[in-house]
């Protein structure tokens, strides 16, 4: 197997637990009072700025999208599709960060919106991991080069997730120590 596809695997298993934690941290936000939990929130969505939006998307729409839509004409839909909802999720997670600022603010409504705008993308994301997983991945396996899947190997490899990774970025930690309780 791949090592790319490797990387990509437990790259979506890691991510999958972090939207398990934004699930859980949204579902227990009070209607009023205090807001406990904030931090945790703004820390995920920070998260997924960085990790997948920047760096994860990228690289698999650079080293499996394009080089499958070049040897598998038959693939566009499917990857017109991944490639739709890497952008759907960047423009979710801007809604969940909007939602979670009127809901500091105590804005009427903002806890319904802000648990509803973080359904929409957890359950968009896991379509989207779904997807790739079923099809893109096993395609990626069957058709792709070894040149390419070497090229693939070696930019997933470079991924240094700040959450998972070896060298768990400080400003992770507490977001880590959550998620892994």
């Amino acid at each position: 197997m791949s090592e790319g596809i490797e990387v990509i695997q437990r790259e979506h298993r890691n991510y999958d637990r972090v939207l398990a934690a934004l699930e859980a941290a949204v579902a227990r936000l009070p209607e009023r009072g205090p807001k406990p939990g904030l931090e945790l929130l703004a820390s995920v969505i920070y998260y997924i700025r960085v990790f997948p939006e920047k760096l994860h998307h990228p690289k698999e729409e650079q080293y499996l999208f394009a080089p499958l839509r070049r040897r598998c004409p038959d693939a566009a839909a499917l990857l017109d599709e991944l490639e739709a909802q890497h952008h759907e999720g960047g423009e979710l997670i801007e809604r969940v960060d909007r939602a979670l600022q009127a809901y500091e603010r105590d804005e009427p409504g903002a806890r319904a919106a802000l648990q509803q705008a973080a359904r929409a993308f957890v359950e968009m994301q896991r379509r989207h991991i779904g997807l790739e997983e079923r099809e893109l991945l096993p395609l990626a396996r069957e058709r792709l080069s070894e040149a390419e899947k070497r090229a693939m190997d070696g930019a997933f490899a470079k991924n240094t997730d700040p959450l998972f990774g070896e060298n768990l970025e400080a400003g992770f930690r507490a977001l880590f120590e959550r998620i892994t309780r």
